[in-house]
């Protein structure tokens, strides 16, 4: 059952029988934040097992110094977020504040003029970020709200994490699983109010996209629009969706209305998991379990 707290609400802990708090400086934490939800789950790269995860909604959506204030909360009464001796922490998050950039076109010195073109940001609230894509020949610039990326660095003052966005997870996550093909196939990640699409083509990228929704019928609405863009036929192209969205998702009903062939993904092939997720529905936390091929 879901536990409530005055700002977010526990919606999913899972804990593998042979997590143990002697081995976390062997483990692994990826902690994925964003104004509506937090995550996190632990790693054993000794054996590519999924040992924890924690799922959290917050009550309203919060940015900045509220939503670094809620996480210190968080962290603050928890068992384990505060150890300071995990062997690696990624920290992820999720905005609108992002562009691709094709790898021979990319240069540290201009993150932000990438950004000026198609993202807002802060220059005195962001910080910038890049990360260069291990099976695509692109890099993501991001920005990220200092005020809570510093407060959860402020956890860890021996670590240094590694920051990411969720679209380079996505990205990763996709071109890692096992039906990922050299076909042109689309693949969709449902938030709770976020849609990312996603579109290969001979094993590479070509398209990727993040788009805020309100009713069932946008996810849609975003969904063919990017098909008619890409010359996708509705009656042939596979398509794969992952999301934190139950089973009978009226967004995955709407799709299935017009897309022949969709389906949801399954769980990460190059993760373990042990019975004890059994209850997760498999085309759940993707872009979390994600995190573990972004290096």
């Amino acid at each position: 059952m879901a536990q409530a707290t005055e700002s977010h609400k526990l919606t999913h802990k899972v804990k593998d029988t042979t997590f143990s708090i002697d081995d976390i400086i062997h483990y692994s934490l990826s902690i994925l934040v964003g104004k509506h939800d937090f995550q996190f789950c632990v790693f054993d790269k000794r054996d590519s097992r999924c040992l924890l995860l924690e799922g959290y909604v917050f009550n309203d959506p919060l940015t900045g110094t509220r939503l670094g204030d809620s996480l210190y909360k968080l962290f603050e009464s928890h068992e384990l977020l505060m150890a300071g001796y995990w062997k690696s922490i990624k920290l992820i998050v999720k905005n609108q504040k992002f562009t691709l950039v094709p790898a021979p076109l990319f240069a540290v010195d201009n993150l932000s003029s990438y950004l000026d073109a198609g993202a807002e940001t802060e220059p005195g609230t962001d910080s910038l970020h890049h990360y260069k894509h291990i099976q695509s020949d692109a890099v993501l610039v991001f920005a990220a709200e200092k005020n809570f990326t510093e407060r959860i660095k402020s956890f860890y003052p021996t670590k240094s994490l590694q920051i990411l966005h969720q679209a380079s997870c996505l990205i990763e996550g996709v071109q890692s699983h096992k039906d990922f093909t050299q076909n042109k196939d689309l693949y969709l990640h449902i938030g709770q109010a976020y849609l990312s699409i996603i579109v290969t083509d001979n094993n590479g990228l070509l398209y990727f996209n993040r788009f805020f929704y309100k009713m069932p019928q946008d996810v849609v609405r975003y969904t063919m629009m990017v098909m008619q863009e890409l010359g996708l036929d509705q009656r042939t192209t596979k398509t794969l969706v992952w999301g934190n969205i139950p089973v009978n998702a009226a967004q995955f009903k709407e799709l299935y209305q017009y897309i022949r062939h969709v389906s949801y993904g399954g769980k990460p092939s190059y993760l373990q998991f042990s019975y004890a997720f059994d209850d997760l529905p498999d085309h759940q936390y993707f872009d979390l379990y994600s995190t573990y091929v972004c290096e």
